[in-house]
């Protein structure tokens, strides 16, 4: 609620005032009473669409938040961690710039660490993109998935627009290293994805996920996880354990040991 309170007022209290960049005129909205972003913010407005919204960023050294706005019913607020690679020439600027932005709409069959740090991309079988932003791991890139259209019910911050954080949306991961080979899969036909997470020499983790209709009785439904394998590794071969969806939970059905060949 403070950080609503913060942002209430850092979007409340503003001056109407025209930015000209590059050639482009446009009036803009600028932070430039509150204490909190005072003079040392830095706000960047794309020059077109993005996916059909209109998108700005408001940046200082300690925080950097994404708007997304389209027509009279889409105003989401995201905090990201990074600025677009378009803005990074303006990280140390004040001021108010318009800037050539490009978020590429992709349709993959696959995310494997390599392709742009945001796009846009359906991930979860709606027929609308979601926001897509790649993070550094240990070895391994994970992606946040921003659901701009009907947002997250489980946002525990009124307000702001927080990532997919259930499964599947919560290791949506992917890595060109042959030591940590990760990737996650999509199906769009059959409304499926699997996700191959690496362990470096320990193992690897399978997850599979599938579509379920929503119940309008219940409000079930969307992408849920049906079934994990986890491979380890050990002096006596691979451990392979088989969860399975029973009631909520992945229990633990199948365990087996394949020994190393000699």
């Amino acid at each position: 609620m403070a950080v609503l309170l913060l942002l209430g007022i850092s979007w409340g209290k503003f001056i109407k005032r025209e930015c000209i960049q590059d050639g482009y005129r446009v009036g803009v909205s600028s932070i430039m009473q509150a204490a909190f972003w005072d003079d040392s913010s830095c706000v960047c407005i794309a020059k077109e669409l993005q996916n059909g919204y209109q998108f700005s960023l408001m940046y200082n050294k300690d925080l950097c938040i994404f708007h997304f706005e389209r027509g009279d019913t889409i105003n989401q607020y995201c905090a990201i961690h990074e600025l677009p690679f378009e803005c990074w020439r303006y990280e140390d600027s004040t001021g108010v710039f318009v800037v050539d932005i490009q978020f590429p709409v992709l349709h993959l069959d696959s995310i494997d660490g390599f392709g742009p740090d945001m796009f846009f991309m359906d991930v979860n079988f709606d027929g609308e993109e979601e926001f897509i932003v790649r993070h550094e791991g240990y070895n391994r890139s994970y992606y946040a998935c921003f659901d701009i259209v009907n947002g997250n019910p489980e946002s525990r911050c009124p307000g702001l627009l927080e990532c997919l954080n259930e499964a599947p949306y919560n290791n949506i991961v992917a890595s060109g290293m042959p030591s940590s080979y990760s990737y996650t899969a999509f199906d769009y036909k059959k409304k499926e994805i699997y996700i191959r997470e690496g362990m470096g020499a320990s193992g690897y983790q399978e997850t599979w996920a599938k579509y379920e209709e929503h119940d309008i009785w219940t409000g079930n439904g969307g992408v849920k996880v049906y079934k994990r394998k986890d491979h380890n590794f050990n002096g006596e071969g691979e451990i392979v354990e088989t969860y399975l969806m029973k009631d909520d939970t992945l229990r633990l059905v199948e365990s087996e040991t394949i020994p190393w060949e000699d």
